[in-house]
């Protein structure tokens, strides 16, 4: 991950100088990705996608359908190089906010903390799908920052790694957000995913936040059947609606997936105030947008 003092507080005066816009659509997407191609992969990664997916394509796919905002996470083929989401977020300070993937063997004083904060991070990213879990102990500083600026913790990983991990992160008193509507095990489906039922039953703290996005990740058939689960358990107060963008690791369309997962959306939750909630509200309070 590339932090610097001179960096971050180039990224904050930029921050400063933008011209005001005009008013933005007002729904926000809450999970998608940015890089392009030559960006070094990280030496476990998963997958090496192909092809660029820029910021820039990103904001003209939204603009298209009618979204004004998004959270950026770190994709996690580029480990813990941060560099280019950094980008984003300095190009695009009202569009962006930004969640990175932070190696605990880094250093960075409260300044520095605090450069992230005005660029617009608003979280930390565990894309730990298929690794190892970490030890949460080597991120105690770290998530002493988080807990001090109210930043959620995401984590992507099996759900069946939930009940385990969860319980460690309620108690450190984090906010948990959870993506791919849960990412229970699609063979089972959420009603016979015991690691789901986990999730179903931390909605009580209310500190968990699930974010409604790839469904072809888990079945568009299954994340049907597991929407009123989620809007039972945690209520639109606690969802978010998101594309997933630019799908990685999947061989969709770039460009006609990210209007399908919103028609998807308006399919599987017809209540326009509810819809709402999620699309707007939720993501504006998590977020600070």
């Amino acid at each position: 991950m590339k932090i610097g003092r001179r960096t971050l507080a180039a990224g904050a005066l930029a921050a400063a100088a933008l011209p005001a816009r005009a008013v933005l659509p007002p729904w926000i997407d809450a999970h998608a990705h940015v890089f392009v191609r030559g960006l070094a992969p990280a030496a476990n990664a998963r997958y090496e996608p192909a092809y660029d997916a820029s910021w820039q394509t990103l904001l003209e796919l939204m603009a298209r359908n009618g979204v004004g905002r998004a959270v950026i996470l770190q994709p996690s083929f580029l480990g813990f190089d941060n560099a280019y989401l950094f980008g984003a977020l300095r190009a695009e300070p009202g569009r962006f906010r930004g969640v990175p993937w932070v190696s605990p063997s880094i250093e960075i004083a409260p300044q520095d903390w605090q450069g992230l904060a005005d660029i617009g991070v608003r979280g930390l990213r565990f894309p730990i799908y298929g690794l190892p879990t970490p030890q949460w102990s080597a991120y105690r500083d770290m998530f002493g920052e988080a807990l001090k600026r109210d930043w959620p913790i995401h984590l992507y990983v099996e759900s069946r790694r939930l009940p385990e991990i969860l319980p460690v992160l309620l108690d450190g008193g984090h906010k948990v957000v959870i993506p791919h509507y849960g990412t229970f095990d699609r063979t089972l489906g959420p009603a016979r995913d015991p690691g789901f039922k986990v999730l179903l039953e931390s909605a009580r703290t209310e500190r968990v936040y699930v974010v409604m996005s790839g469904a072809y990740r888990v079945g568009p058939e299954r994340a049907r059947q597991a929407t009123p689960m989620l809007l039972d358990a945690f209520g639109p107060q606690r969802l978010m609606w998101a594309s997933d963008w630019p799908h990685t690791d999947t061989g969709l369309d770039r460009a006609t997936t990210y209007p399908k997962t919103l028609k998807w959306f308006e399919e599987w939750v017809p209540d326009e105030a509810v819809r709402r909630t999620i699309l707007v509200d939720t993501p504006t309070r998590l977020y600070g947008f």
